[in-house]
């Protein structure tokens, strides 16, 4: 519990700093590209739609009422797919897509807190980029399947559905915390393992920091919610980590 309220309170240190230091306007980037990734999901769906129809059509010499109505359900029901689809996939999509972001905000939090400046490398801007896009395609696949096998509770009346939220949401409170605390020690020159280590030692922060981002992706359109949470929660993460490796780093020394 320790850890996990350390976790929820970086979220108002985040905040603070965020606003202190003028980069609450990184978080209207997320929100623009979820309104992009949103229409470009629905737009799939009708062009899908619509080409469905027309092949049918052409293929089809005497198109009945039934085979009518079939068609136009699929161009009403596919963009509704999509956007259900969007609602389950959407806040990782954005992840991948704001992860030059995210690395600039936690290269900003740890300039800020510690004085350390970062020299921009092109090259390994790219490197850290590559590597976040990696690890957040690794952990949706994790997370996919993890939440698959929870699905299969629901089939325990009741009881089944209610242990199957609450491992869900755990699953990805996880791996969500999980990728914004990578960028602290992508930084750092952790590999992905020792990272996964790391991570795993603060498995609780990690959940807390997740915890926040994912809450909003249960509701209707939470994805957009979610979407300015993200650059906060990756502040929130590495405020977490400066914090917690300075008190490692005074108690050696105490100990020394």
């Amino acid at each position: 519990m320790n850890q996990v309220t350390f976790g929820l309170k970086a979220y108002l240190k985040a905040l603070r700093l965020m606003w202190a230091n003028n980069l609450v306007r990184y978080l209207l980037i997320p929100a623009i590209l979820n309104i992009i990734v949103v229409v470009a999901f629905i737009f799939s769906g009708v062009g899908i739609g619509d080409w469905i129809y027309s092949f049918i059509e052409r293929s089809t010499e005497n198109m009945n009422g039934w085979i009518h109505a079939g068609m136009v359900a699929i161009k009403i029901i596919l963009p509704i797919i999509f956007f259900a689809l969007f609602i389950f996939i959407g806040g990782t999509i954005v992840n991948i897509l704001m992860s030059p972001i995210y690395t600039l905000l936690s290269e900003k939090t740890e300039t800020i807190l510690t004085g350390k400046e970062f020299p921009f490398d092109m090259k390994q801007t790219f490197r850290d980029v590559w590597r976040a896009i990696r690890i957040a395609i690794r952990n949706t696949a994790k997370q996919l399947i993890l939440i698959a096998l929870c699905l299969l509770l629901n089939f325990i009346p009741v009881v089944g559905s209610v242990v199957s939220i609450i491992l869900i949401f755990i699953i990805n409170a996880y791996y969500f915390g999980y990728g914004f605390m990578d960028y602290t020690y992508e930084r750092w020159r952790l590999s992905p393992k020792d990272s996964r280590k790391e991570t795993h030692k603060l498995k609780f922060v990690t959940f807390a920091i997740g915890a926040v981002y994912s809450l909003p992706l249960y509701l209707i359109c939470g994805s957009f919610i979610a979407a300015f949470i993200g650059g906060v929660s990756t502040v929130a993460a590495t405020i977490s980590q400066l914090t917690l490796a300075k008190v490692q780093q005074q108690s050696s020394n105490s100990f020394n």
